[in-house]
């Protein structure tokens, strides 16, 4: 499953993008996210990995992530490498003058029902993805 989704956020897209791009922070403005640890720091970010807890429909799932893609303030590309329901998150950052424009573009593996409901659970997944995004701009604004 693939989707792309945005938020325009009233900060600086410097700020935007060390928020965003900090893992750490998922818990403040993921709902599902309940804690993430760091455990490598990589090279300059890129290859870092962190273990994360997320409570999901299914119940309590831990996640492995890895930093693809880190520049500095434009982009930051995450990866699960263990764990359910695999991603890839692909975050974009634009500065719109003073605001700045969150997309991301999202791979998502939905497996059991979920994957068996097609695009009811995309929907069900982007709608949760919009939500949060709702979170992180009331947050920074």
């Amino acid at each position: 499953m693939n989707f792309e989704t945005s938020v325009t956020i009233e900060r600086s897209v410097d700020e935007v993008f060390d928020y965003v791009s900090d893992p750490r922070n998922f818990p403040r403005w993921n709902s599902a996210v309940q804690a993430v640890r760091q455990t490598s720091p990589g090279t300059d970010g890129v290859g870092a990995t962190y273990s994360m807890v997320r409570e999901l429909p299914g119940g309590r799932a831990e996640n492995d992530l890895e930093v693809l893609a880190l520049r500095r303030p434009t982009e930051f590309d995450i990866r699960t490498t263990s764990g359910p329901t695999p991603f890839v998150y692909r975050y974009r950052f634009t500065d719109e003058g003073g605001t700045t424009l969150v997309a991301l573009a999202a791979e998502v593996e939905l497996g059991g029902l979920a994957g068996a409901l097609g695009p009811l659970a995309s929907r069900a997944v982007k709608r949760g993805v919009d939500s949060n995004f709702a979170d992180l701009k009331r947050i920074l604004e």
